[in-house]
């Protein structure tokens, strides 16, 4: 979202630079709200932005990293019991 306002700022700021209005080049960012508003109605408002994207990928490599180290305990464990199994068969 705060691109989002970030881009009517500059449409603002490039118009008055241009030498338009100021009243007009407010109305030209607002229509820019507007029109996007109007396309994307209020679903633009949720886009993710990137210090979501920063979140995600955090809590994606700790879920990672959590998923490795259960992996590797559960191998372990197969291996000891598979080894115990075999033990206990060429015993007898």
């Amino acid at each position: 979202m705060a691109d989002i306002v970030a881009m009517a700022l500059e449409i603002y700021e490039a118009l008055k630079s241009a030498g338009v209005a100021d009243a007009k080049a407010k109305s030209a960012a607002e229509k820019f709200d507007e029109a996007l508003e109007s396309r994307l109605g209020h679903e633009w408002r949720h886009l993710a932005t990137r210090e979501d994207l920063e979140k995600l990928r955090t809590e994606i490599h700790a879920v990672r990293t959590e998923l490795i180290k259960w992996m590797f305990i559960f191998w372990v464990g197969q291996v000891a019991t598979i080894t115990g199994i075999l033990f206990a068969f060429f015993k007898s």
